[in-house]
């Protein structure tokens, strides 16, 4: 009957230590992947691009910038009215 002790006791420690050491691996492991800073050093910063899902360089703060306009004409007989509206826009 002793020996069965022996034995619960030696199987209750393995299982503490396991238990300690998967803790200990899950604390470091989250404190690693919180402070890693690895994606905001690197100098090649990139974004996919959603209409053809290649990768494509993020622009610098110091690059030129560029200018894109949008224009809708939502009523009928508009052409009128438009190149009136082009000027006031383009003003």
């Amino acid at each position: 009957m002793g020996w069965l002790w022996i034995i619960t006791e030696l199987l209750v420690i393995a299982v503490t230590f396991a238990a300690l050491g998967l803790g200990f691996a899950i604390i470091f492991e989250s404190f690693r992947r919180r402070h890693n800073n690895a994606h905001v050093e690197s100098g090649n910063a990139i974004f996919e691009d959603p209409n053809s899902l290649k990768q494509v360089p993020c622009p610098n703060i110091s690059d030129p910038a560029e200018k894109y306009i949008s224009l809708i004409i939502p009523a009928f007989n508009e052409e009128l009215r438009l190149p009136g509206a082009l000027d006031e826009t383009m003003k």
